[in-house]
Formats: C-alpha cells, structure tokens, sequence
C-alpha cells in the first residue's frame, strides 16, 4: 500500500485497512511528544494534533506499508527517516490510550484508577 496524501488522509487510510494497529511518532523527526510517542491509533494522532499541531495534519505525507516497512514520511521534515512507525501486522504493541486517557495518566503521576 502506498499513499501520497495529506498526513490527515493517510492516518485516515490505515485506520480504514488496518482496523487493528497502533503507531510511534519519531521523536527525532517531530520532537519531544508531551503525552508520549508510543501505542498510538491514528485517530489518537489526528486528536492530538488537532489539539497541539493541527498545520501538521494537512503537510503532504508518504504512506508505505509492504513487506519491508510499514512508514509514513513527512519530506518537509525529513525525506528518509520515517516521522511514524506503524504497527499493523504480526504482534501489535498494545495502544497506549488517547490523549484523554493520557492526560489523566499524567495527572494521577501514573497511576491508573
């Protein structure tokens, strides 16, 4: 699967063919992610950068998932290190929860309640 989208429609895209995935934001591409890099869905994404970055979720992306990568790249930040890793085949990483979920994890200093 290869898409060439706005990085909206390509979160959009894997959460149509992948039901079952979760995603890493790559911090050395996007920086330090306040709520967390790991176990993210895409519409987790798309809710997080509504609320902190949302210019970022119109940028133009490449979406790659094949045999040897499973990627989206943001060329306007960098043309050959993914700015996400997408899991969505074989074992799945449990997702980490929404930025609500999130946000309460870091007010109760990591305790779920």
């Amino acid at each position: 699967m290869q898409l060439h989208d706005t990085l909206q429609v390509c979160l959009l895209a894997l959460a149509s063919r992948y039901p079952e995935h979760t995603v890493d934001i790559n911090e050395i591409v996007l920086g330090h992610q306040k709520w967390g890099a790991e176990g993210w869905t895409s519409e987790g994404i798309i809710d997080l950068f509504e609320k902190t970055c949302p210019v970022l979720l119109q940028e133009m992306a490449r979406l790659f998932i094949d045999i040897q990568r499973c990627e989206i790249y943001l060329p306007k930040y960098a043309e050959r290190v993914p700015a996400f890793l997408i899991h969505c085949r074989g074992k799945i990483p449990c997702c980490q929860g929404d930025v609500t979920a999130r946000k309460e994890i870091l007010v109760t200093g990591g305790v779920q309640v």
